[in-house]
């Protein structure tokens, strides 16, 4: 490693991060800042050695070696870096609609993060972990923009907050490595930022537009994700904007929408949307990985969706078994499910003491749902714990987050030792 590129890349990108936080309300003082900053590179660069060390370098070396190929084609022809590589009309006119459409969009989600660090290649040389350092960067985003939002709704527990959304182990080790991971969560957070600012503080067209933008950004990256976000986005909007009760919304639309959802299945592809997910299903079943999950295969039957809910649920929330994990990763798996299924239990024995707090904020209502609707399509369909570990990692935080308040309440934070602000301050 070139450490001198190393510390002047650290120092140079945390200098651009302490200015931008003095734009900002709920920042982060240059202390914490500095904190996150490292944590962030850190675990880029574990992320990627352990991968290289013990996994044959994984996607994440492929990545790495795309952007010396963007940086070398930059030195050779500019021209076609900046605009020529990405063409969705040859695409089309060579491949056709249904082919040329999907390897647009897969070039898209290459060019997000490619194109970036294959020009910051020209400073580090081509040096992985030098790379890590601007990635960081750009991955500190995500975190950062649902912070400032969940720290304006529930600023008794900003103390809390950072801890989670900053350095819970599992986010903070996926959401930092050269994953699309990181910038999934990147559009996600900047998507949920704008809409909060849009819905409760000031209604501009700026938001909007950056709105539309990171949900093109999240249907790039993954668009199950994006799709299943739009219930749960339109009962946060009845609730925000119309003012209905939220318990009527969120529980009203899940079910219209799971109606519309099977009652689709009378229409052709691409309309019928149990076939959708099905053949999703299949896909991961076609390729080859060292640990699988024996899933039971759907089809658009509703009551095959009812019966393989066991199945989902234990996909997603109990492998792999601690006597089955192997590697490190599958034993660190295991420790989240045990976690989370404590943390669960905890709720109940609790009695819920958070709900004083949660409850009324249909913004934490839409997480809620969003993070269970993805948990079990991620369930449902993906046989990998290997793959499913890093898709589960962002509905996963926004869970452990809302699980350990509504565990503990008020008592997770002490008036004493953590600053409690008694007024909320716009974003």
């Amino acid at each position: 490693m070139n450490y001198i590129l190393f510390f002047i890349a650290f120092a140079t990108f945390y200098f651009l991060l302490y200015r931008l936080m003095r734009k900002t309300n709920h920042g982060l003082n240059p202390g914490e800042l500095a904190f996150v900053f490292t944590g962030k590179v850190l675990a880029a660069c574990l992320y990627g050695w352990l991968l290289l060390h013990y996994y044959g370098g994984d996607d994440t070396w492929v990545i790495h070696e795309d952007t010396l190929m963007e940086w070398r084609q930059m030195k050779s022809n500019p021209l076609r870096f900046f605009v020529y590589e990405i063409d969705l009309r040859q695409y089309i006119t060579d491949m056709g609609w249904k082919e040329g459409l999907p390897y647009f969009r897969m070039k898209l989600e290459k060019a997000i993060i490619n194109k970036p660090l294959g020009v910051f290649n020209f400073f580090s040389q081509g040096n992985f972990y030098v790379n890590m350092v601007a990635f960081s960067f750009m991955s500190f985003w995500g975190s950062f923009w649902l912070y400032q939002v969940l720290v304006h709704l529930l600023p008794a527990y900003k103390k809390w907050t950072f801890g989670v959304l900053f350095f819970y182990p599992p986010a903070l080790f996926w959401l930092s490595g050269l994953r699309s991971d990181a910038m999934l969560f990147f559009f996600f957070s900047l998507f949920v930022s704008r809409l909060y600012r849009q819905w409760y503080i000031q209604a501009t067209a700026k938001n909007i537009w950056i709105v539309v933008l990171a949900w093109i950004g999240m249907i790039v990256i993954k668009a199950s994700f994006a799709l299943l976000l739009l219930v749960p986005i339109f009962s946060w909007w009845l609730c925000a904007r119309k003012k209905w009760n939220w318990r009527n919304v969120f529980f009203g639309t899940t079910v219209i929408a799971l109606g519309a959802f099977f009652l689709s299945s009378v229409f052709p592809a691409p309309f019928n949307l149990p076939q959708a997910v099905t053949n999703v299903q299949q896909e991961f079943f076609a390729l080859e990985g060292k640990t699988r999950v024996n899933l039971p295969a759907l089809d658009s039957n509703p009551i095959t969706y009812l019966k393989n809910l066991p199945a989902a649920v234990d996909n997603i929330l109990l492998r792999p078994y601690p006597w089955d994990a192997k590697g490190i990763l599958q034993y660190a798996m295991a420790a989240q499910n045990i976690f989370i299924i404590c943390l669960i239990g905890f709720v109940f024995i609790r009695r819920f003491p958070g709900m004083i707090d949660l409850v009324p904020h249909a913004l934490l209502w839409m997480l809620f749902f969003f993070s269970i609707s993805f948990y079990l399509s991620i369930g449902y369909t993906v046989p990998f714990p290997g793959a499913t570990i890093r898709y589960r990692v962002i509905p996963e935080t926004m869970l452990v987050w809302l699980l350990s308040i509504g565990a503990m309440g008020s008592t997770i934070t002490h008036y004493n030792i953590f600053n409690v602000y008694k007024k909320q301050k716009n974003i």
